[in-house]
């Protein structure tokens, strides 16, 4: 047995242990999602400070609270006049240019939390209450569509860490594939053992039994056959965008080999680490976006590449922003609003939302102007086509991010 399926499989044993439900509450949101439709969402984990990203140069008040930390017309590409974006992100750029990329503006929630993992939680849950919330939110999209017959597969994590509540949910975290180098797939938090894997193959191939066997034979069956997929999509799919030799970069080709080699996942996740920039922010700084930058100009490619300009949205955003003035270590402290950004052949790009005001502040931090939760309806409503109340637990109105 391939590594990947050992791993796979001892960890799902875990999920499959976890306490019957009677029936999925969100099931009536969906009674399928369009299966040729994909998500690849990349969090920048840390917080990253969307004033050094979608740069408002022109600003007298954005020059006066970033001395060391402000960038001039001249080191940057123009969006608008006054507003301009990184160099590092050139291949972004290239695409706001031909009419792909939505940045939206000032992008929060009410009553804003600095702490990084509440605000992560807030985010995933899609909930101001995570800790009520009944997992993830893509996660519970995913139940929504299996309990609508939908068998593709729901939600994938590509690269190292732990496996987030957005992918969470009533049967478990998702499925997660770390490298390109051993494709290794876990769904808990330990590899298991020998046993414990001989242990959920039995079970798989078990019959008879009340419904919690019947429960945890199932799992055990598509844990097996979820990974089989994810080893043949690896094997058969081959990329032509050059990566940076950086774990973003070797997360989004291994997004590009699966999507080559024909994986049915609705949503890909991924996340960048470091941006928890308070102190030398501008080396760091650079250095991550040009990561970044790098890394979805070669994604974009292989998605050129494989004619799915029309399939594939991406979604770029961030637990919070930074604060507007520049602290005493050359760096920024734990903000608020930012910019978030949505790629794809399908998307009406340009600039979204009101642009921050610098002039009217919440102390020291950028005002919100756009709710996430909306971008998350206009994913669900205008991408998946079902309905996003019962996934969101409220109604918000969907942005014109989509063509």
């Amino acid at each position: 047995m391939t590594t990947s399926r050992r791993s796979f499989l001892a960890a799902a044993l875990g999920a499959a242990a976890l306490p019957l439900l009677p029936g999925f509450a969100f099931a009536r949101a969906a009674s399928r999602t369009r299966t040729a439709r994909r998500l690849v969402l990349i969090d920048l984990a840390g917080g990253n400070d969307g004033l050094n990203t979608v740069v408002p140069f022109a600003d007298p008040l954005y020059v006066a609270a970033r001395p060391t930390l402000r960038f001039a017309e001249d080191e940057l590409l123009p969006l608008r006049p006054g507003l301009a974006l990184r160099k590092e992100l050139a291949p972004l750029h290239a695409r706001f240019e031909a009419g792909e990329l939505a940045i939206v503006q000032g992008v929060g929630y009410p009553t804003p939390d600095r702490s990084h993992f509440r605000s992560t939680d807030i985010w995933h849950t899609a909930s101001l209450a995570p800790e009520k919330a009944s997992g993830g939110w893509i996660a519970r999209l995913g139940e929504a569509a299996e309990a609508g017959g939908d068998r593709d597969l729901p939600a994938l994590m590509v690269g190292g860490g732990s496996v987030p509540l957005l992918l969470s949910g009533a049967r478990g975290p998702a499925p997660q594939v770390e490298s390109l180098a051993d494709l290794v797939v876990a769904t808990g938090p330990g590899e298991g053992g020998a046993a414990r894997e001989a242990a959920l193959a039995k079970l798989a191939e078990s019959s008879g039994g009340g419904a919690a066997l019947r429960y945890l034979r199932e799992t055990a069956r598509n844990s097996q056959a979820q990974s089989a997929k994810v080893a043949r999509a690896a094997q058969a799919g081959r990329t032509v965008g050059r990566y940076p030799d950086a774990p973003l970069g070797r997360a989004l080709q291994l997004v590009a080999q699966l999507l080559a080699g024909g994986l049915d996942c609705k949503t890909y996740y991924a996340r960048q680490d470091g941006y928890d920039t308070h102190a030398f922010q501008r080396e760091t700084h650079a250095f991550l976006l040009q990561e970044l930058g790098a890394a979805l100009g070669a994604l974009w490619e292989d998605v050129v590449a494989l004619g799915m300009e029309q399939e594939v949205v991406v979604v770029i955003s961030s637990e919070f922003g930074r604060r507007v003035a520049e602290n005493g270590s050359k760096g920024t402290d734990h903000g608020a609003a930012a910019p978030l950004f949505v790629l794809g052949g399908a998307v009406a790009g340009g600039l979204h939302g009101p642009a921050p005001d610098l002039r009217d502040l919440d102390d020291g931090d950028l005002k919100f102007a756009v709710d996430f939760r909306r971008v998350y309806a206009t994913l669900l409503e205008q991408w998946w086509e079902v309905e996003s109340s019962p996934l969101l637990g409220e109604r918000f109105a969907p942005l014109p991010l989509l063509r």
